[in-house]
């Protein structure tokens, strides 16, 4: 007898041993706290069995709590409530939070507050309720959870399409506003760019009429549906009285989207002709799939299209392996989509967080969003990568003669027009040029004659001397003219010799020097040659081109000019500069410094004499040495012109 009474009193004293409370901790809300992640500090009952019918049953099923990564979590065809036990302790002076489950829609939601008296059952909402029923009028799930400042209790029963996990978080007011903006936007920007995209897929196929075109077409504007639901726009807008039909919707979409995909698979990679094996396996998942549509929608549920994903993972897998191999147009960044779906649809979404719970994503609903649009831009680029290969092909021949025809009549006609327009300006310029530098020398011989004619001159000898020294003047314009207008190289007409570069250079700016007055110029030389250096050229040009350009400073620099003259090397180049403090020149007179006639206005006009000759003769006489001279302003004030000779670095002949 006593065994008996022992053992009922073990009994009815179990459950009460095996019921404790939930005893933790309350988190604390700090003051400048904008929003807190709860998934983290709540505990957690995942009700299988649907035993858990409202908060007041709560003492009874308490010990069922556990945190998030503690729970053992199951698939289940039906979808179950989720509840979840929250204790805060808000210590910012903020009450009315906003609590989100990044989710658009929730299949049944039930807040509870825990009160001295008991539970306070604050709001419930499921599939009958229309849009405007909710607190917070926003496309995303948002509900008010009005806190005291110190310590609260909440208990909330929730369920979740497809019992994928949820993201639960609260937010101060202004913290819900921001997060609530930017979800706006970033659903408005990603459905118009998926809008887009259809669009050109529904242009691609308007030209080009094929079965895998019209699956590509269908799979992307499903895409784009499942963005607008998922974004909440279509409960909002559509069909706001109608909430049980929107979780029908959503079905749908989820059940129908991977059909549409396989069929486009199968007919982008022709399985049907290049792999007959892996064809077949793809018809059976196909022809499983569409008995699950209907099923879906029978059932209220896509479990059973969840399981098929998750069978179809190794397929997939194989696909890549053998697509990846393949040597066809846009076969490598179609691989790349695919595995893109396979590990955000297939393992992160489908396997991890749907119907099996396995991995802890709560933003699932990003998951699919992302996924789907990095596949749909990649398949894009693939099918388009496919058509013109296809084209070119078909196209390739007739386009290159028809190029290369139409190139080759371009390429004469530009030519040609080219050889004429630079003919025509050249001639032009030469005329007037000869034209202005002739009438002055001309009117000098002109006043000459006539003064011998009429016999007053003073002294015969001397208008016949000035008159010869305006025919050689004459002469050697002409000279010149045909020098630097002449299209013919000169190169072989010089007479180049190895020279030494610092003795020679030493010889030529001494020359220099005599061309100037020393009561009006001066004169400054540096020599950095190495006195075993040799340079092969024409002695007598490169001087006369040197002395040239010194004479050009000595006759525009003005009294009191002053010269600087420096030789150096430079990867492996002879350089000489010649620097004045005249007048500077512009950037448009830089740019001409060196074709023949050209004279700067004002400074550099015939009134100083010279016919714009000298410099266009030296880069003639520099680049027959395959050398350069070029001008710019000089740190001195005026002019530097720079002459480069390329020289091999030998052993000079002690002479």
């Amino acid at each position: 007898m006593r065994c008996f009474l022992l053992v009922l009193l073990c009994f009815f004293c179990t459950p009460i041993i095996a019921s404790p409370l939930i005893n933790i901790e309350p988190t604390t809300i700090k003051q400048n706290t904008q929003a807190l992640s709860l998934n983290k500090v709540a505990m957690f009952y995942f009700d299988y069995d649907g035993e858990f019918r409202s908060a007041f049953d709560f003492e009874r099923h308490s010990y069922h709590f556990r945190t998030i990564n503690e729970i053992n979590k199951k698939p289940k065809i039906s979808i179950y409530s989720k509840w979840a036990y929250i204790k805060l302790d808000n210590q910012s002076n903020v009450k009315d939070w906003k609590m989100s489950f990044g989710f658009p829609r929730l299949a049944k939601l039930s807040v509870y507050k825990k009160l001295p008296t008991g539970w306070q059952d604050l709001f419930n909402l499921d599939e009958s309720d229309p849009f405007s029923k909710r607190p917070v009028q926003d496309p995303q799930m948002y509900i008010p959870l009005n806190m005291d400042i110190g310590e609260n209790t909440f208990l909330i029963e929730y369920q979740t399409f497809a019992n994928a996990p949820a993201n639960l978080q609260i937010h101060t007011p202004e913290n819900y506003l921001k997060e609530s903006h930017k979800s706006l936007i970033t659903n408005a920007s990603l459905t118009g760019v998926v809008a887009a995209i259809l669009l050109i897929v529904l242009v691609n196929l308007f030209f080009n009429r094929n079965s895998t075109n019209v699956f590509y077409a269908a799979w992307t504007f499903l895409f784009f549906l499942i963005v607008v639901d998922t974004a909440g726009f279509s409960f909002q807008y559509f069909w706001p009285s109608h909430n049980a039909f929107s979780g029908q919707f959503s079905i749908f979409l989820m059940a129908t989207v991977p059909l549409f995909h396989l069929l486009f698979v199968r007919g982008f990679l022709q399985l049907k002709h290049y792999h007959p094996a892996l064809n077949k396996v793809y018809v059976a998942f196909i022809a499983l799939y569409t008995i699950t549509v209907p099923t879906a929608l029978l059932l209220n549920t896509v479990y059973f299209n969840l399981i098929l994903s998750t069978l179809v993972i190794p397929v997939f897998v194989y696909t890549c392996s053998w697509s990846i191999k393949q040597k066809g147009p846009g076969m490598r960044t179609f691989t790349f989509s695919l595995i893109n779906h396979l590990l955000f649809l297939n393992i992160f979404t489908i396997l991890g967080a749907s119907y099996g719970n396995f991995i802890d994503v709560f933003d699932i609903t990003s998951f699919i969003k992302i996924g789907y649009l990095i596949e749909v831009l990649l398949f894009t680029i693939a099918l388009a990568l496919q058509h013109k290969s296809l084209q070119s092909r078909l196209l390739n021949q007739l386009q290159h003669q028809v190029h290369a025809l139409n190139q080759t009549v371009n390429t004469k006609h530009r030519e040609v027009s080219y050889k004429e327009e630079k003919l025509k300006e050249k001639e032009e310029k030469l005329f007037t040029d000869l034209s202005h530098e002739l009438r002055t020398p001309l009117t000098v011989m002109k006043i000459q004659v006539e003064s011998l004619q009429y016999n007053i001159v003073d002294n015969v000898q001397d208008s016949y001397n000035k008159l010869m020294s305006k025919i050689d003047e004459l002469n050697t314009f002409i000279d010149q003219l045909m020098l630097v207008t002449d299209d013919k190289d000169i190169a072989s007409l010089l007479n180049k010799k190895p020279t030494n570069a610092r003795v020679y250079i030493n010889e030529v700016f001494q020359t220099c020097i005599g061309e100037g007055d020393p009561k009006t110029s001066k004169f400054t030389i540096t020599n950095k040659l190495d006195s075993s250096l040799v340079v092969t050229l024409d002695k007598q040009t490169i001087e006369n081109a040197i002395c040239e350009v010194v004479k050009n400073a000595l006759r525009f620099g003005g009294d009191g000019v002053e010269i600087s003259l420096n030789t150096y090397m430079e990867n492996d180049n002879l350089i000489i500069r010649i620097e004045d403090s005249g007048m500077p020149l512009s950037y448009e007179a830089h740019q001409q410094l060196f074709q023949p006639l050209f004279r700067e206005e004002i400074s550099r006009s015939t009134l100083m004499g010279g016919k714009g000759m000298g410099l266009a003769v030296c880069k003639k006489i520099v680049e027959s040495h395959n050398g350069q001279i070029e001008s710019h302003n000089s740190l001195l004030g005026g002019l530097c012109i720079e002459i480069s000779l390329p020289m091999n670095h030998e052993l000079a002949l002690n002479t």
